[in-house]
């Protein structure tokens, strides 16, 4: 048995969660709910610590700061907002408008917010001033699931609802369109080197793709439904992923194989993350419930 569970919250939120955020460096977990509020958790024993807010509907996404002091999120109210987690302040409130906002990534430097629209397309945002920088980027797709950087800043991909996956650099140019997927793609993940990227998608796979050449290197199979969170471990060897199924893989790269599927949810898992050992996982669920699991890989 490699997974267990350390904790478990019921009814974290009062509703659907439908976005969670491990902040590695300062080891807090962030979730989003239908229920409109940002909660923060310690780890241990999964204390809430705050409740964050502003939003007068659903959170979609929460992103957490690569320092792990600040919190982007976007909820369906077209909002985008930054808050510091030590404080709990707002530090941050973007008024995008209702379509232009579904999902948000923040860049490895803390200075701009990525953020996917109804559209198809991905504004780039200022966390100082809260102005959009420069031209919208175009992924020819229609409404925009995904967001993420690279972690050493290069790259920015998105992914939309009919399957289009876009990698821009950093100038807004498209560098690949990875093809492979003509469902949407809910969730993108990169390697902590940067050199690839993995995609969840609404055909049940899980996908992963090189970014030298923008080549597909893998297709993972074995959940049921739709895949609706990826996240790659720290340790860039593994990866985990979560599902309509109600079930998380954990699969490793090399062989292509699940070496866990964890049943702990009671509905859709929504999300996934890591912490910064890559040793636990947070997930949440439409059951409503933020579970905290240990994965044992040697």
């Amino acid at each position: 048995r490699m997974h267990r569970q350390i904790a478990k919250k019921e009814q974290a939120h009062d509703d659907s969660i439908w976005t969670v955020s491990w902040a590695a460096k300062t080891n807090l977990i962030v979730t989003g709910g239908v229920d409109e509020k940002i909660k923060v958790w310690d780890p241990e024993e999964l204390k809430l610590k705050s409740v964050l807010g502003d939003q007068s509907l659903a959170v979609t996404s929460v992103n957490t700061s690569s320092d792990g002091k600040f919190v982007a999120s976007s909820s369906m109210d077209g909002l985008i907002s930054v808050f510091d987690l030590t404080t709990g302040q707002n530090s941050q409130s973007i008024s995008a408008g209702t379509v232009e906002t579904w999902t948000v990534a923040y860049s490895p430097d803390g200075n701009t917010l990525a953020t996917g629209t109804h559209s198809g397309n991905i504004n780039i945002w200022s966390v100082r001033d809260g102005k959009k920088i420069g031209e919208s980027l175009q992924t020819g797709g229609n409404f925009t699931m995904s967001v993420a950087y690279s972690p050493d800043g290069s790259l920015l991909a998105g992914a939309t609802h009919d399957g289009v996956v876009c990698v821009f650099d950093q100038d807004g140019q498209i560098v690949h369109k990875l093809s492979g997927s003509k469902e949407a793609v809910r969730s993108l993940s990169f390697s902590p080197d940067s050199q690839t990227l993995l995609t969840g998608c609404d055909d049940k796979h899980v996908r992963l793709y090189e970014m030298k050449g923008g080549q597909q290197i893998a297709s993972l199979s074995g959940h049921r439904s739709w895949v609706l969170s990826v996240a790659f471990c720290p340790d860039g060897q593994t990866c985990a992923s979560s599902s309509s199924d109600k079930r998380i893989k954990i699969w490793d790269l090399k062989s292509k194989e699940a070496l866990h599927t964890i049943d702990a949810h009671s509905d859709q898992v929504w999300g996934v993350s890591y912490d910064g050992t890559g040793k636990k996982l947070a997930s949440v669920s439409d059951d409503a419930s933020l579970q905290e699991f240990e994965i044992v890989l040697s």
